[in-house]
This record gives structure tokens, C-alpha cells and sequence, in this order.
């Protein structure tokens, strides 16, 4: 019998270096389809000179619009969802082949990932494992295209395998601070999606509150200082980004009563 054949889905934007990296290392894959959106650095020739196949798309904000897009254009048995600064070790492609060629029921299957902040991987402060639901049969995952942050909608039982998928997060912190403005709009999106209306009492749950809340749990109870400072600036920055994120949304609000 035929081995199930496997397709990695992937969405770029100015990723030439970690996209060269991430193609280098696919080699249990079938098939590679990168969506490019709108890259100025190369990221398609990258792209192609690896053999992948490579579909042009818009900068969407939604980012999940376009992994729709290149995920429907796969034509594997299974596809495997993959950002360019994510690795697969060979011991993760050893064990993603053996479950796609497992007798199990599972539609789909979910990985814990390692994130790398700031040149460090986290083990702690809810950083890790951070499970990510990234392979699933053609046909039986997608994503609802609602909000940046949601994840694949699976109709089926899902799976978990042990080994981790790597991200390379936040090299540096210039790196958080580039990628932070699409955060903070995303947050004050799931706000005003949810219906939120500022008063007095969120700003003081939100200004005040929240951010405290939510480092001390990340940095104490789930043992974030264990991490060093690349722990305690991953939860700072987090805290802040809440923040920053209702601010952006309470300004939208402002702005449209004026």
C-alpha cells in the first residue's frame, strides 16, 4: 500500500532567510506550497529555487485568510502547517511521517511547540508546550477567518505527538517590537468583535489590574522566572501588550463618538 502523501502549506512575507532554512529541512514532504504576500526580498525566488510551488497573494491582515488560501491549494493526503521561522527536527519528521501512516482514527494532530525568546527557549511561564494544531487530513481542518489569533476548526478526532515543533518567536527584541503593532490591532479586533464597550470599570480591570494579573500568574505561578530574564521580559512585554492592545481599542471607540 501507498505511503499517504504529505503537503506542507506555508505563508511568507519577507522571509527569505528563515523560508530558505524551513525549505532546506522538508525533506520528508511530498509537496511544498508558499503563498507569498507581497514580499520584497526575494522570498518567492527562495521559494521556487527549493522547488516549491508558489502562490502570489495580498498582505491581508488576517492572516488566516491566506493560510485558507494556500491550505486549500495542497493536494496532499495530509497537510502540515508551517510559519518560516518554525523547524522541524528529525525526530519530529520521523514522527509526523509515522503518524500519517499510522492506522488511527485521527483526522488531525497537534504538536507542542518551543518557543525561542530573545535567544532563549522558554520551559516556563506558559511558554511550553504550547500545543499547536498544524497537520490534518485534505479536507478536515480550516480555519474560520474571523480573528488572527484562532485556531483550525477540525471535524474529527485529534491526535498529539510528542515531539516538538521549534519557533524561532523573538530572536531579538527588535523583532517583538516589529511584529507588536499587529498584535495590538489584533487584541483591540477580538474586542470590538466581542462587542466590548469602554466604561471606568475596564479601564481599571484593563489599565491597571489585568497587566498585573497577568504577569504575576505567567511569572510566578506558572514559574517563569525559571527562564532568566528572557522569561521575565517575555512576561513583561506580555503584560504590556495587553495594554497596549485595549488602549488601541478604547481610542477606536473615542474616535468614533467625536
Amino acid at each position: 500500500m501507498e505511503s499517504p502523501k504529505i503537503s506542507v502549506a506555508i505563508l511568507a512575507h519577507n522571509e527569505a532567510g528563515d523560508l530558505a532554512a524551513l525549505l532546506e529541512i522538508l525533506t520528508f514532504a511530498d509537496e511544498i506550497v508558499v503563498a507569498d504576500a507581497e514580499s520584497a526580498d526575494g522570498t518567492a525566488d527562495v521559494a521556487r529555487r527549493a522547488g516549491a510551488a508558489v502562490i502570489p497573494v495580498k498582505n491581508d491582515f488576517n492572516l488566516n485568510v491566506n493560510k485558507t488560501v494556500v491550505i486549500d491549494a495542497c493536494r496532499g493526503d495530509w497537510i502540515l502547517y508551517l510559519d518560516p521561522d518554525e523547524s522541524v527536527s528529525p525526530e519530529l519528521a520521523a514522527a509526523i511521517e509515522a503518524a500519517t501512516a499510522a492506522d488511527a482514527p485521527y483526522v488531525a494532530y497537534e504538536f507542542p511547540r518551543l518557543n525561542n525568546y530573545f535567544g532563549k527557549y522558554l520551559k516556563r511561564g506558559g511558554a511550553y508546550p504550547d500545543y499547536q494544531l498544524r497537520m490534518f487530513r485534505r479536507g478536515r481542518a480550516s480555519f474560520p477567518c474571523v480573528s488572527v489569533h484562532e485556531r483550525l476548526r477540525v471535524d474529527g478526532p485529534v491526535g498529539r505527538i510528542k515531539e516538538p515543533l521549534h519557533h524561532r518567536t523573538y530572536p531579538t527584541v527588535a523583532d517583538y517590537l516589529r511584529k507588536l503593532p499587529l498584535y495590538v490591532a489584533a487584541g483591540a479586533d477580538e474586542m470590538e468583535r466581542r462587542g466590548m464597550r469602554p466604561n471606568p470599570g475596564r479601564d481599571l480591570w484593563y489599565f491597571l489590574l489585568r497587566p498585573e494579573v497577568r504577569f504575576w500568574r505567567r511569572y510566578v505561578l506558572k514559574l517563569g522566572f525559571l527562564d532568566g530574564w528572557a522569561g521575565f521580559l517575555a512576561c513583561c512585554l506580555d503584560a504590556a501588550q495587553s495594554v497596549l492592545a485595549y488602549y488601541e481599542f478604547r481610542s477606536r471607540a473615542r474616535a468614533r463618538k467625536a
